[in-house]
């Protein structure tokens, strides 16, 4: 998990800086049971793991952070950081460090 968290973090600042580097968007509608709703997933075939949900102003998540949602302004500030912290130390993140918390 440590080595695909330093992965997801090099392509989420690269994707950052250059957009085209993000490579090919799959889109995929998720209708979930309980509660009874649906959700559009959208991924990125260069950004592993990289989820946003019901487009840009829905959140997004990542697979290496499991419990975690982030908004677009959260990417660069707390996820990228956060998977940087997995990738070196292997540790999760314990606290919402956003405005959301206080």
């Amino acid at each position: 998990m440590r080595a695909d968290a330093a992965i997801a973090a090099r392509a989420l600042r690269a994707a950052i800086a250059d957009p085209s580097t993000m490579g090919e968007r799959q889109v995929a509608h998720v209708d979930l049971s309980r509660p009874r709703r649906g959700e559009w997933w959208e991924t990125w075939a260069n950004l592993p793991g990289f989820v946003r949900v019901n487009g840009p102003k829905g959140y997004y998540w990542h697979r290496c952070l499991p419990g975690w949602n982030y908004t677009r302004a959260e990417i660069v500030p707390e996820m990228i950081p956060d998977l940087e912290l997995l990738a070196e130390r292997g540790v999760r993140p314990s606290e919402d460090t956003s405005e959301r918390a206080a």
